[in-house]
């Protein structure tokens, strides 16, 4: 059960990301050059503040351009619902609502076994970077895995 909680903590790091709605300084290369919009090496004021604006409205229920707690809260509530269905969706692969161990340690080795190109038992960094878990879901659906 360890091993499933560890899991399912780490693909809820996917939920923090996509709450990420407050103004920031961009740390990475390819948020930077998308921010820098004159391709001036420097992100200015004008080029973060739409940025930011757009973010937090995509929040915005209303369209009133302010939000309240209850968008938020609706907002959190819909990538909670539609993340359950996905983990659900994934590792629950008899659709009996529950994910067991005997579950995840299936579609873990599948993934596991996609991503190892060489088939050499194990993945080295290049073939991690290049396995595309998408396809790996698709070819999981088609095998009758998950």
């Amino acid at each position: 059960m360890k091993r499933l909680s560890l899991v399912l903590a780490l693909s809820c790091l996917g939920l923090t990301t996509a709450l990420a709605i407050e103004p920031t300084i961009p740390k990475s290369p390819k948020v930077f050059a998308k921010l820098d919009a004159d391709s001036n090496g420097m992100v200015s004021l004008q080029e973060i503040t739409p940025k930011a604006e757009a973010r937090l409205l995509r929040l915005d229920a209303d369209k009133n351009r302010e939000v309240s707690a209850a968008e938020i809260d609706a907002y959190l509530q819909g990538l909670l619902e539609k993340r359950r269905a996905r983990l659900m969706g994934n590792l629950d692969t008899d659709k009996n609502g529950v994910i067991t161990i005997i579950e995840l340690d299936k579609v873990a080795a599948e993934l596991f076994n996609g991503a190892d190109a060489d088939k050499s038992g194990g993945i080295s960094l290049e073939e991690a970077r290049n396995f595309k878990a998408a396809k790996s879901r698709k070819t999981l659906k088609e095998t009758g895995v998950n």
